[in-house]
């Protein structure tokens, strides 16, 4: 009965440790891209972006977004009201999107004078 016991209270303090310290062995491995801790090597972007063929998948995920936004807005059957706001919304968004691609480019540019 004794020998029961012990093994019982070992293993509740093995499989205790073993669970404390998963989370911790594991903590480093997520998101780990080549050392830049879950960030993109901009070094990456602007070599896909100088390389030509950025336009052309730029012009491909527009039309997909295009599509849907149309889809979106047919299932949600939108007034005109609501179209309009719809489409300012999708706008903003599309401005939004136009900054952080120009400021990319820039850093690109930069780097590529460095």
């Amino acid at each position: 009965m004794k020998a029961l016991k012990t093994t019982g209270l070992l293993t509740s303090a093995l499989l205790s440790a073993a669970l404390i310290t998963s989370p911790l062995a594991m903590a480093g491995q997520h998101g780990d891209r080549d050392g830049h801790q879950g960030k993109r090597s901009h070094g990456d972007i602007c070599e896909k972006m100088n390389s030509g063929g950025w336009e052309q998948k730029r012009e491909q995920m527009r039309e997909k977004y295009r599509e849907r936004h149309e889809a979106m807005a047919e299932r949600l059957q939108l007034t005109d009201d609501q179209r309009e706001t719809w489409d300012e919304i999708r706008d903003e968004r599309r401005e939004k999107y136009q900054e952080r691609f120009e400021k990319m480019k820039q850093r690109c540019e930069k780097n590529d004078e460095a």
